[in-house]
């Protein structure tokens, strides 16, 4: 029984369960579940062992001896993961590896425990006697060598550690390095000092020794709240430039973004003033002030970047400034949108074509200056309105069914459209409406530009009413025309045509022969005994009788015929393609006819009859005067019996050119 030594152990105890409290408080932090493992371990392995000195028996001394291992094994382990998540090297620790590492302590604490069946633990060492076990069979060396393996790596990994990391980040290291050297110093001292005197093992009490100092560097050394090693993965390839200054603006840690600005001339920018170090910007970085701050730099020299830097203090834990944190980065990428942005916003505002942007939904987000000068609505009155608000209600549904139909399908619309402004005035404009498109294809916008073409409607539906008229004048000056053009080749009294047309439409039609040989017969008629009704009628008659003709010819005529006055109670007709036999049918038909037309004059009723003569080219003439000849010819012989169609025969015929007017 040792009480002295059970003080010394259950100190060392309490203070590790003090410590893993701590450390269960901030196991947010990434190293705290370690130490907590650690300091647990510890505290078992410190308690288990301080009751081993003060029970009676020998007996119960071994069995806390035996059970202080439930730490003694573990704590090496718990050591190692806390160095390798505090080095940044967690990423070791896989699933597998964590097997392989737990798998040499778990067969430690159970081949302890059956040592009697196989003695791999104890070998031919019993204990019999309460303190240390300094001595084993083969098991026992197997797990020494492991735990001192352990304890050796994180050594190795911390001492590289601190030669890596930069002086400012060294204090929390040295912490932790001399938390580690200590439980070898225990150790040494156990086995090469006066052990047989002490029969001690201090290594618990130098582990909790290590777990203090580990607990102050990661939760109380607070510099820059980075683990150093995790500073080498986060700032060292980090795109924005870090920078660390003392006090004095003398650079203590920067990174290699941050060296791209430095004077290549320097080994090392550590320990140098601001303004060596970045000699090129002197001028920058000599109007950098002790306060917080934020700049915009535009750099003069190649490569001609604008920077965003920033300045903040690095305090300790009682809040006294130990240094400063410069930050920059490059922001030229971003000025050159800005730059765009605003030239985009200043030609949308300034735009003389009015600009409306909505949501997906319709919903208006933005009108700009000329849209507010048209329609009198401000930008405050129309946002998250529907672009309805401008309708005049003038134009056609199906136009805005199929605009929206066109916009919803990712298509752009164009046309006209009539809406109406604030005050109620209507206008005119030509609307283009495009959706606006994110990456994916999804429609994020619309945007509406509208142009003002209410002038240019106005004036166009004035001309459209001008042309109109105009267009009605003219159709009145043609149907002038034509009717001028009508009675200058029409009889006034029958509507046949008159001589004049007549003789050019033969003329014309005899000139086409040459072209296309064909016939053209004429037909001569005269009313028989028509200077007895003038005289027993007066010339009313006369013209009736003429006007009846006149009519009976308009409708029994083909459209190539020309039916004319020839002259006086004489009517001719032209036959173009018609051989005699054909014209002398023809004249045979309006003969009939005409015979059995009844006249009325004064309650007396009449009638009378046709003379006809035909004459056909080229067949008895060659020109149109000798065609006319021979139909006045033919005429006269049938005025001789009257009432008769005669075709021109020039054998019989030949001799007669002329007729005497009592033959009429």
């Amino acid at each position: 029984m040792n009480l002295s030594y059970a003080t010394w152990l259950t100190v060392s105890g309490v203070v590790a369960l003090l410590v893993a409290g701590s450390a269960w408080k901030r196991r947010s932090a990434p190293v705290a579940p370690a130490l907590f493992a650690l300091m647990i371990s510890l505290a078992f392995w410190s308690l288990t062992y301080a009751v081993s000195w003060v029970v009676p028996s020998d007996a119960a001394g071994i069995f806390w001896l035996k059970l202080t291992y439930l730490g003694a094994a573990t704590a090496p382990l718990a050591f190692f993961v806390l160095v390798l998540y505090f080095v940044d090297r967690y990423a070791w620790l896989t699933r597998k590896a964590y097997i392989l590492l737990i798998a040499i302590p778990a067969l430690t604490i159970l081949l302890l425990w059956t040592d009697p069946w196989h003695h791999l633990f104890f070998g031919n060492y019993p204990v019999v006697e309460r303190g240390s076990i300094y001595n084993g069979g083969p098991w026992f060396y197997i797990n020494l060598s492991y735990s001192y393996a352990l304890v050796m790596a994180g050594f190795y990994l911390l001492a590289r550690a601190f030669l890596r990391s930069s002086q400012f980040y060294r204090g929390q290291t040295r912490l932790m390095l001399i938390g580690a050297f200590v439980p070898w110093l225990a150790n040494f001292f156990m086995f090469f000092g006066q052990r047989a005197m002490t029969r001690l093992d201090l290594t618990p009490v130098a582990f909790t020794f290590t777990g203090l100092l580990f607990a102050y560097g990661i939760f109380g050394y607070r510099l820059m709240d980075l683990i150093p090693v995790s500073r080498d993965v986060l700032v060292e390839n980090m795109d924005d430039a870090i920078l660390v200054a003392d006090t004095d603006w003398r650079v203590v840690d920067i990174n290699p973004k941050a060296l791209e600005l430095a004077n290549p001339g320097l080994n090392t920018p550590i320990g140098k003033p601001l303004g060596e170090v970045f000699s090129r910007w002197r001028h920058i970085f000599s109007n950098i002030s002790d306060a917080d701050n934020q700049l915009e730099v535009k750099l003069d020299l190649p490569p001609f970047s604008t920077l965003d830097l920033r300045i903040a203090a690095v305090k300790d834990r009682q809040g006294q400034a130990v240094g400063k944190l410069v930050t920059w980065r490059d922001i030229s990428p971003l000025k050159q949108v800005e730059e765009k942005l605003r030239i985009f916003f200043h030609a949308v505002e300034q735009n003389p074509v009015a600009v409306l942007i909505t949501d997906p939904d319709g919903r208006i987000e933005y009108i700009n200056p000329r849209l507010t000068q048209l329609t009198g609505y401000s930008l405050d009155e129309v946002r998250g309105k529907n672009p309805r608000i401008l309708q005049s209600g003038e134009t056609p549904l199906e136009l805005y069914e199929n605009l929206w139909n066109t916009i919803k399908e990712g298509r752009v619309w164009e046309g006209e459209v009539l809406d109406r402004k604030k005050n109620g005035e209507v206008y005119w404009v030509y609307e283009l409406i495009a959706p606006v498109l994110d990456k994916n294809g999804n429609v994020t916008n619309f945007i509406a530009m509208q142009q003002d073409i209410t002038l240019s409607k106005n004036t166009e539906m004035e001309l459209r009413i001008v042309n109109e008229r105009l267009q009605a004048k003219l159709e009145e000056v043609e149907r002038l025309h034509e009717q001028l053009r009508e009675e200058s080749i029409r009889d006034g009294l029958t509507r046949l045509f008159n001589r004049r047309y007549m003789e050019e439409t033969l003329e014309r039609e005899i000139s086409r022969n040459e072209r296309e040989p064909r016939s053209v017969s004429v037909v001569m008629m005269d009313v028989d005994l028509f200077k007895t009704i003038n005289d027993s009628f007066g010339h009313q008659g006369g013209d009736a009788v003429l006007q009846t003709l006149g009519t009976m010819l308009l409708e029994n005529t083909r459209l190539s015929d020309i039916a004319c006055r020839y002259g006086g109670d004489e009517m001719l007709v032209v036959l173009p393609g018609a051989t005699r036999e054909v014209a002398c049918a023809r004249a045979e038909e309006w003969r009939a006819a005409f015979s059995q037309m009844t006249f009325t004059f004064g309650g007396k009723t009449m009638r009378t009859t046709l003379s006809l003569g035909v004459a056909s080219f080229p067949d008895q003439a060659r020109s149109s005067s000798e065609l006319l000849i021979a139909a006045d010819k033919a005429l006269y012989w049938a005025k001789m019996n009257r009432n008769l169609v005669v075709a021109y025969d020039s054998a019989k015929m030949l001799g007669q050119m002329s007729r005497s007017d009592d033959i009429r």
